[in-house]
């Protein structure tokens, strides 16, 4: 395992790569919050399939500075993306994003066609308009700022909204995942930035109060259209709280997407289900490499 830090403007992304710097390339870009530990299954998985694993923490997650609402909106995140991918002198690339990343993921691909060769999109933002109440809670500025202040989450909130019924009185599975909470101040500034760098136009404010109004400030909206000839995989859980299953089915008119939905899943599906996962992603990513290696 290497570390590496790639400045953009005055933020330093860290990049943890495992691999030898040879192609293949995936890149891995956690969601809201989270670091590599989230996507471990994953990562092992593509190490053992031959890939070379650049994990991204998005500014301000993992070092100092915190991210600033005026940089954090979603299209500015994928553009710091590309920037590393540059940076490490990746070319192409098969993109790997959950939650968040999912959602940066996808503009990624819509901004740099040439650098992603294939999509993991697990349970991704920025498909449709559906996310928890709570988020717009954290809309409002003064309770935003009151509710994303440093804590970590506690094994009861993890069960409330992360975790599927599969999982959800599995107390050493929602343990681990409480001890993966950082209570970091730029850590939680960047988290807020994200929610208020993404919020909808003012004259489509009123809108996102109402339901399904969440995710209009970062949403991909007709241009998926864009994607039509990006292998995709798009994986859900059934009992995701945070962001609606229902969305996949935007990437149902995708001629290369497949959507598989894990039963009695949450929105943790990367550890709550890794086997299920990591059995259609190595699937996918051995058929992308066979599309490639004939192409060529």
């Amino acid at each position: 395992m290497q570390v590496h830090v790639t400045a953009c403007d005055q933020y330093r992304l860290r990049v943890t790569t495992w691999g030898g710097g040879r192609p293949p390339h995936a890149l891995v870009i956690p969601g809201l919050s989270a670091d590599w530990r989230a996507l471990a299954p994953q990562i092992r998985t593509l190490r053992s399939l031959g890939w070379t694993v650049h994990v991204i923490d998005l500014p301000g997650f993992a070092l100092a500075p915190a991210l600033q609402t005026k940089d954090a909106n979603i299209v500015k995140l994928a553009d710091y993306v590309a920037a590393v991918a540059a940076d490490l002198g990746v070319e192409h690339a098969l993109v790997l994003g959950h939650s968040l990343g999912g959602g940066v993921a996808l503009h990624l691909a819509l901004r740099k066609p040439n650098l992603v060769d294939g999509l993991i999109l697990i349970a991704p933002a920025a498909l449709g308009v559906s996310l928890h109440w709570v988020y717009k809670l954290y809309c409002i500025p003064l309770l935003g700022r009151a509710l994303l202040r440093p804590a970590v989450l506690e094994a009861s909130s993890i069960r409330r909204f992360l975790v599927g019924s599969g999982r959800r009185n599995d107390a050493r599975f929602v343990g681990r995942l409480v001890r993966h909470g950082m209570k970091a101040r730029h850590r939680a500034l960047s988290h807020r930035a994200v929610i208020w760098g993404n919020q909808p136009r003012p004259w489509q404010r009123v809108r996102a109060i109402l339901p399904g109004g969440e995710q209009r400030g970062m949403w991909i909206d007709r241009r998926i259209a864009e994607l039509s000839k990006v292998p995709t995989l798009v994986l859900w859980g059934n009992e995701d709280r945070v962001i609606s299953v229902a969305d996949a089915k935007r990437c149902r008119d995708l001629p290369l997407a497949e959507v598989c939905i894990a039963p009695g899943v949450g929105h943790s599906l990367p550890l709550e289900a890794a086997a299920w996962a990591n059995a259609h992603i190595t699937r996918f990513v051995t058929a992308l490499r066979q599309e490639r290696a004939k192409a060529a």
